[in-house]
């Protein structure tokens, strides 16, 4: 299943060290999982349990109080209406076979 993560750290100021951490850590646990689109965006192609898991990292992470994490999952249906314009491409599912 396709799933669609964006996230928001918030700063308390402008070089907020605790934040910049935040973001950084976030950033490089979501890329060990998904593909990273955009700046606070990722796509993931992974089973429902395996999302979950995921967030139970992103849980860990994120400062509960202050910043915030929103998933939406994409059935294939929906997967086939999404649009891209500009730069960019439309993630698909494939099938496949192990040999």
């Amino acid at each position: 299943m396709i799933f669609v993560l964006t996230y928001d750290i918030h700063f308390e100021e402008a070089g907020d060290k605790n934040a910049q951490r935040r973001l950084a850590k976030l950033y490089r646990y979501l890329c060990d999982y998904g593909f990273h689109r955009q700046r606070s965006l990722f796509e993931f192609d992974v089973e429902m349990g395996s999302m979950q898991k995921i967030l139970l990292g992103v849980k860990k992470i994120i400062n509960k109080e202050t910043d915030s994490v929103a998933v939406y999952p994409l059935c294939e249906k929906c997967l086939k209406r999404v649009v891209v314009q500009g730069v960019g491409e439309k993630i698909e599912i494939k099938d496949f076979e192990i040999v």
